[in-house]
């Protein structure tokens, strides 16, 4: 079966991201990273993947 990213993202609203410690964020930031990595390599096949600020979610 194929995974789509919105399939394994993990979003934040603003209000919870803000709530976040520094920790937090940088974790969110490495797993979502790894998971667009995976992803884009799925099956042996190299993919491109568009990531924008909408489908990783607004990090500051």
């Amino acid at each position: 079966d194929s995974v789509a990213f919105e399939d394994v993202a993990v979003n934040f609203t603003q209000q919870e991201w803000v709530l976040l410690d520094s920790s937090q964020k940088n974790l969110y930031r490495e797993v979502m990273q790894e998971t667009c990595r995976n992803l884009a390599s799925e099956n042996g096949k190299t993919r491109i993947l568009k990531i924008t600020s909408k489908n990783l979610g607004k990090i500051q």
